[in-house]
């Protein structure tokens, strides 16, 4: 399945990142990992500062992911899923790759879906994000509410908002 060459790498990769923890820090320096104050303290960090503490939420993750992806030519885009409609602003950023005519879904920080997967298409990652994103948004919702945005590189230190903002303002991936 792994044979070599960037698919060999990016598990490697993958294995290295895997066992950072949920957690952020906040204007201040200090890592938090529950979502206490999230909102009003949360700043986006460095790549260093993330493996230093050992701790990222998933827009952190995908970040070194997109570093990892560009410096070994791999082709991949960094996607923001969002849950409208929903009280908690329920969202997840993840990235996908393509290699040999295959698409993956590369996931580090959601906990119950660890791993690179396999697809035929972006249009599957999706599909299977459709149905299963309950599992992450801890509610039911209308699969129609869940929309797609691929974006492009994020500034160090931005805050929920501006983070949230930059993502709705990206590329809309029609289904």
């Amino acid at each position: 399945y792994y044979k070599g060459g960037k698919m060999k790498d990016t598990l490697e990769f993958y294995n290295s990142i895997k066992n950072i923890k949920y957690g952020w820090h906040d204007k201040h320096g200090k890592v938090h990992e529950n979502l206490k104050d999230y909102r009003e303290l949360y700043v986006l960090s460095d790549e260093n500062t993330v493996l230093r503490d050992n701790h990222a939420v998933c827009w952190e993750m995908c970040e070194i992911q997109r570093h990892f992806f560009n410096k070994h030519n791999i082709e991949n885009k960094t996607i923001f899923a969002y849950l409208q409609n929903s009280r908690n602003n329920a969202c997840h950023t993840f990235s996908v790759f393509t290699l040999n005519n295959k698409w993956y879904w590369f996931e580090a920080s959601w906990i119950n879906k660890k791993g690179i997967h396999e697809f035929n298409s972006l249009e599957d990652i999706l599909e299977y994000y459709r149905n299963n994103f309950e599992d992450f948004a801890k509610t039911e919702y209308n699969k129609e509410d869940l929309l797609f945005f691929e974006y492009d590189n994020i500034k160090t230190g931005m805050n929920t908002d501006e983070f949230y903002n930059h993502c709705l303002n990206s590329k809309a991936i029609k289904k």
